[in-house]
């Protein structure tokens, strides 16, 4: 186990992490990687509300399914440009339970 799968701007589509889920299942790389927006697009006044909802909630429980259908697995999420940097600390706070790297775009 030591392929890398790299992908991102799965842009909050439930259906494409799914599809992730069952790619690294399948092929059960050592690390998965998610190059940035992570998030749907959300402008406005409460983009930013929204995509913490987004985070905390699907996204938190995608990478339990994750680690689950691989285990060992490590994840390392990049939040990218359409990802709100205000909401980097709900990853950071998850870090540990999930096993989760995460940083955000400079």
């Amino acid at each position: 186990m030591s392929e890398w799968l790299f992908t991102s701007d799965l842009h909050g589509q439930s259906a494409l992490y799914e599809q992730l889920v069952a790619i690294a299942a399948a092929h059960r790389p050592s690390t998965v990687v998610l190059g940035g927006d992570l998030c749907p697009h959300a402008g406005g006044a409460d983009g930013v509300e929204r995509q913490r909802l987004f985070l905390e909630g699907f996204l938190v429980e995608f990478a339990r399914r994750l680690r689950e259908s691989v285990p060992g697995l490590e994840l390392l999420l990049l939040m990218g440009n359409d990802d709100w940097a205000a909401n980097t600390d709900i990853l950071a706070r998850h870090e540990a339970r999930c096993g989760t790297c995460c940083t955000s775009a400079a």
